[in-house]
């Protein structure tokens, strides 16, 4: 429904950085159809992902979950992973600017930030599947709070009969691209194989 309520939590549990979106929302408007359809774009967390093939010092790795993450004390800067990236995924927040307060102190005034919300300034970052989150068996934070259930967590590997249904239906973005998304879209109207899109 276009709320936006993934965007904001997810800038509020990971306290991401201003200027840096880790996900957000796109809109499609259908006129044939009198449709419009929202959906949300971040890093697709690719079973093949570009990003972990060019990056020079093996900074990209896979989580616990097959999710895709970024070592920010190995990370260079280079930009290759934004580079060879189809989605656009990796983001690098500006060193001078960590805070929406003008000063450097961590957003949302807190003086002892939990550990996931603590980033290298200039390094690569992007949307991380909350694995904090999902590592003690709770939601991502956009997931929890998506009030249509529009967003859903899938087991690949041992889904239930309803999320084999979804997965049935779910499409992958930018096909061609050849990186094996494992974020997918349902849609009756949009072919999402031939779209290609930024984060």
């Amino acid at each position: 429904v276009g709320c936006h309520a993934c965007f904001v939590a997810c800038k509020e549990e990971n306290q991401v950085a201003p200027g840096v979106k880790w996900n957000h929302l796109e809109r499609l408007e259908h006129p044939a159809e009198e449709v419009i359809e929202y959906f949300r774009v971040s890093c697709m967390h690719c079973e093949n992902p570009a990003c972990m093939k060019v990056c020079p010092v093996k900074a990209v790795y896979f989580g616990p979950h097959g999710e895709v993450l970024i070592d920010q004390k190995k990370c260079i800067g280079c930009k290759g992973c934004l580079a060879a990236c189809p989605y656009g995924a990796p983001k690098f927040s500006d060193p001078n600017k960590q805070s929406y307060y003008g000063d450097l102190k961590p957003l949302g005034g807190r003086s002892a930030s939990p550990a996931w919300t603590t980033r290298i300034p200039g390094k690569a970052e992007h949307c991380t599947l909350c694995t904090h989150r999902t590592s003690q068996g709770r939601l991502p934070a956009c997931v929890e709070v998506c009030s249509t259930k529009a967003l859903q967590l899938v087991d690949y590997d041992n889904p239930t009969d309803a999320q084999k249904a979804l997965i049935a239906k779910a499409q992958i973005i930018n096909k061609d691209a050849g990186t094996s998304p494992k974020i997918r879209f349902i849609s009756s109207i949009t072919d999402f194989g031939a779209m290609k899109v930024k984060a």
